[in-house]
């Protein structure tokens, strides 16, 4: 147990030093800008998926209504109308993310990013 908490100890020494070899008088500030780009990236993706998604299930949704059309018995209504339900709600969640974020913490965006729920910036 005490030789892996050294052998922890001595990498993140050598990180954090390594970091201030290459580093260009970074501050914390950048460091925190560095973040947050980075984060604007990860919910386009998350906000394109939710509406590709959407889409899909939107699609599977109008097949099972098709399959219910056909064979009443085997394919109950609810499984369409919840999967219908599921694509709505994935096509709206990032609309609904961001009057949410409006809301509590009084910004208006454009779009739902990590900027919308910090507050003060």
């Amino acid at each position: 147990m005490c030789m892996m908490f050294k052998s922890f100890f001595k990498f993140f020494i050598l990180l954090f030093l390594s970091f201030n070899l290459f580093a260009d008088t970074m501050s914390l500030g950048d460091l925190a800008d560095n973040i947050t780009q980075s984060f604007e990236s990860i919910t386009r993706l998350l906000t394109a998926s939710a509406y590709v998604g959407g889409v899909m299930f939107f699609i599977v949704a109008v097949f099972q209504f098709k399959q219910h059309k056909e064979n009443p018995t085997q394919v109950p209504l609810s499984k369409p109308m919840m999967i219908l339900a599921m694509s709505s709600a994935l096509i709206f969640l990032p609309d609904f993310v961001n009057s949410v974020s409006g809301t509590i913490f009084g910004q208006q965006g454009g779009d739902a990013s990590p900027s919308g729920f910090l507050p003060g910036i």
